[in-house]
């Protein structure tokens, strides 16, 4: 297990003794943080920022779907990331415009996508649109895959979802296990300022308990912490996670 975080601001690098890093950036956002192009540049910014410090680094682009009008424009974006790209890209699962599976042309046009993606750089598959439905949108899109698409289990999704990420995990199919690559890992807790998870994690909290379950399993993986880097909660989840190798 290596051990990373979320860097979402220039000030975030190297706030964290740690060698590897999440840079997550928005095409659109209703909160205080870079978007669109500004977000792109600044993305490209922190990555090279992290490489003269030593600090391995994967992209996380949210709100640029691979379906549907916009999927031409998130496709730009991330072939125009692709020198700059490190470890790779995570992205999404998605849903149609209905909220429910995409439809057999959708799932075409987001298969073709992540091929030609993965032509260019190593992407993983995260639940974060529909993580109740999420074992069908891995099973659909995972085996078929080229070898550098893999998954991105986010523990801290499922149990927002009301998931019991335990159980899954334990009866994650070994097909699927054997693609996950990364964890996003963030504590559900009571609702606070409009969200109820993306916050630290706390002795003996079930998500800790999900992945130590799937370390058991499979223990190569990059677990990311998806905090404030510069929050004083982040010490402390990292300190945890050090008492898990």
């Amino acid at each position: 297990m290596e051990i990373g975080y979320r860097i979402i601001r220039p000030e975030d690098v190297g706030i964290q003794p740690l060698q590897f890093a999440q840079i997550s950036f928005w095409r659109v956002a209703n909160w205080r943080v870079a978007v669109g192009a500004q977000a792109v540049k600044e993305a490209v910014e922190m990555a090279a920022a992290c490489k003269a410090r030593g600090i391995r680094t994967i992209y996380h682009p949210i709100e640029y779907p691979l379906t549907g009008v916009l999927a031409p424009q998130t496709m730009e974006v991330m072939r125009g990331l692709a020198a700059s790209c490190d470890l790779g890209f995570i992205i999404h699962d998605e849903r149609d415009a209905d909220g429910k599976r995409l439809s057999s042309e959708e799932q075409t046009v987001y298969e073709q996508n992540v091929l030609q993606l993965s032509k260019l750089f190593p992407v993983s598959i995260e639940n974060a649109i529909n993580s109740n439905d999420i074992s069908w949108f891995w099973e659909r899109f995972i085996p078929s895959a080229p070898p550098n698409v893999s998954i991105t289990i986010d523990i801290g999704h499922m149990e927002s979802a009301d998931m019991d990420s335990i159980a899954y995990i334990e009866s994650m199919p070994e097909q699927l296990v054997t693609r996950v690559k990364y964890v996003h890992l963030h504590h559900k807790a009571e609702e606070r300022y409009g969200i109820k998870d993306h916050w630290p994690l706390v002795p003996g909290c079930r998500e800790i308990e999900a992945l130590k379950v799937l370390l058991k399993r499979k223990s190569d993986v990059g677990v990311i912490l998806e905090l404030n880097a510069a929050k004083p909660g982040m010490g402390q989840s990292i300190e945890l996670l050090k008492n898990l190798q």
